[in-house]
């Protein structure tokens, strides 16, 4: 079984020379250009989604939730320490 999905769908023809020249340019086939694009954009939506859940949960964090630097490099078995 393939690892790949064939996506298909319009795009608009005035923009479509425009495609073709971005891909010579590159020396990517549409295909690739498509792909990695797609990509990132997924990868930037995963980033995005985590920098704000990172962002409320700091912002949630209570002064009392606290620990210093070295007790939480001893939880993570940074230290020798135990």
């Amino acid at each position: 079984m393939k690892n790949t999905v064939r996506i298909n769908f319009d795009f608009s023809r005035d923009y479509y020379p425009y495609l073709k020249m971005l891909c010579a340019k590159r020396g990517q086939s549409l295909k690739d250009l498509a792909s990695e694009l797609l990509i990132r954009e997924i990868e930037e939506h995963e980033d995005l989604q985590l920098a704000k859940k990172a962002t409320k949960r700091l912002r949630d964090t209570k002064e009392s939730d606290l620990i210093d630097f070295g007790d939480a490099a001893k939880l993570a078995g940074w230290t020798d320490d135990e």
